[in-house]
């Protein structure tokens, strides 16, 4: 008993020593002494009895703060319309919503799906894209062609026929200016007759066109042109019947120049341009040996054209034009004795169209005549219809129609000159879009005036394109010429068949 009395002695007395108050402690006052510590006021817990550990730890636990009740929100109110949603659309309403369009950013709704456009289609797919060079896109070309020729030297009568070979290098050119133009074309090329040297014959032609914009209804434009070719039987510039079997083809070189203006007042342009060209003729060779003097008649052309032109549209422009010009011959008198200097006057009216993707070109009506200063030769003179025109029946298929004539002189003696007529049509249809056959004809006259001579000249031929990429085009075409003249011995027949590479850029 004795242990278990000293035992709750020791508990106790933890407990009362945490109740007991302090002993009262000396501090320092404001004037640094010691002031003794206030009595502890009536009523503390030194007065009144402790309680035991059991009710200390239960008050304590009491008087810590209680975690918050945590409650559910009330429910949200329903989604009311906007106001006067209900009239969206309707007069007094507000606009109604186009869903093609982007909402506004106060209204929640997906973005539309972008559209895909699709890239433009190209029209000419397998059309050579050039070289850029600066300003300049060039359009270089060369083709090597083999075949063969029924009459190489279109001679009448029984012939013997040859291979061939020929080649063409050509350059076209083009400006890329803002204002002002300056293009042109350049081809050459030599054909090889295997066995029939004597056909064999060079061939060139080029142009350069400039123009030079000095207001925005004025401008100054000019051209620079060549050509060499080869004379053949039936040529209107070769006295008839002198080139015989055998003989080597005579050339001819044309060169000259054109150099004028453009004014417009409003939808009316007027044009003033004088021309200035050069023939030179080679001579020819007879059959027994001799030589013709066709150089005797080279000659110079002066000329000045007028035109007016009105567009009504932009499809349509009819106009007028009117031409003089005069000839003078190297030699006032030529190899047959005849002056051949003359003087020549044209007047045409013709419209220009312009209907893209339908028919596109130029078409005329008018007269022409040309005066010779030797009485003996007769005055020139006919009605003129020149057309050049495309018309586009389908998408797929091309018309292409020209006529023309042309008051040519001559050397036969005694003629003034020939009017020459000239109608071709040619009909192009692509089969793919990289492959094109086509069908052409021609019929040509030659009336001259002064003597009863006439000639008539009927060509059919077929041609089909093989683009294998934009810069290679397989090539093939068979042709046949038929000459008739109501002059003996000059009919013949011509059958030329071709098969070529051509490399484009």
């Amino acid at each position: 008993m004795a242990a278990l009395a000293i035992a709750m002695g020791f508990s106790a007395a933890p407990a009362r020593a945490q109740d007991a108050s302090p002993a009262p402690l000396g501090l320092k006052d404001s004037d640094g002494g010691l002031s003794p510590a206030s009595p502890p006021p009536p009523g503390s817990a030194s007065d009144n009895p402790q309680p035991d550990a059991q009710e200390t730890t239960n008050a304590q636990n009491d008087a810590q703060p209680k975690k918050p009740i945590r409650r559910k929100p009330p429910p949200l109110a329903a989604l009311l319309p906007y106001k006067k949603a209900q009239r969206a659309g309707l007069p007094g309403g507000p606009p109604a919503f186009d869903p093609a369009k982007t909402p506004p950013p106060t209204v929640a709704a997906l973005p539309p799906i972008p559209v895909k456009h699709r890239p433009p289609v190209d029209d000419k797919p397998f059309d050579p894209v050039g070289i850029m060079a600066g300003d300049f896109k060039l359009l270089p070309t060369i083709e090597e062609d083999v075949g063969y020729a029924s009459n190489p030297s279109f001679l009448s009568g029984p012939t013997k026929g040859s291979t061939y070979e020929s080649t063409q290098a050509g350059l076209g050119f083009q400006s890329d200016w803002a204002r002002d133009e300056l293009k042109g074309s350049f081809i050459g090329g030599y054909t090889d007759y295997f066995n029939a040297h004597q056909a064999d014959s060079p061939n060139g032609s080029g142009t350069i066109d400039g123009r030079l914009d000095v207001s925005r209804d004025f401008s100054v434009d000019g051209e620079g042109r060549f050509s060499i070719a080869t004379q053949t039987p039936g040529s209107v510039t070769l006295p008839t019947g002198v080139v015989l079997s055998g003989n080597e083809r005579p050339l001819v070189e044309t060169y000259g120049a054109t150099l004028g203006g453009v004014q417009k007042f409003g939808d009316l342009a007027i044009s003033l341009h004088g021309t200035l060209d050069r023939t030179d003729y080679e001579n020819a060779t007879l059959a027994d040996g001799s030589s013709e003097n066709l150089a005797s008649d080279d000659f110079t052309a002066w000329g000045l054209r007028a035109r007016a032109a009105y567009q009504i549209s932009p499809i349509i422009s009819p106009f007028i034009e009117t031409v003089i010009d005069m000839r003078r011959y190297d030699e006032a008198v030529d190899f047959t004795g005849y002056e051949r200097n003359s003087n020549g006057a044209l007047g045409r009216a013709g419209v220009t169209l312009a209907l893209t993707g339908q028919l596109t070109g130029e078409a005329s009506l008018g007269y022409g005549e040309r005066q010779y200063q030797d009485a003996r030769l007769p005055d020139l003179h006919a009605p003129l219809v020149d057309a050049s025109l495309i018309w586009s029946a389908t998408p797929l298929t091309t018309v292409t129609l020209k006529t023309s004539t042309t008051l040519a002189d001559t050397t036969n003696a005694g003629d003034s000159g020939a009017v020459s007529r000239g109608y071709t049509i040619d009909v192009s249809h692509a089969l793919l879009r990289n492959f094109t056959i086509g069908a052409s004809a021609g019929y040509a006259t030659d009336v001259y005036a002064g003597a009863p001579l006439h000639d008539a000249t009927t060509s059919f031929g077929l041609h089909a394109d093989y683009n294998v990429t934009r810069d290679i085009v397989l090539r093939a075409s068979a042709n046949h010429t038929q000459f008739t003249s109501s002059a003996p011995g000059n009919n013949y027949i011509a059958n030329v068949f071709m098969l070529g590479l051509r490399f484009q850029r």
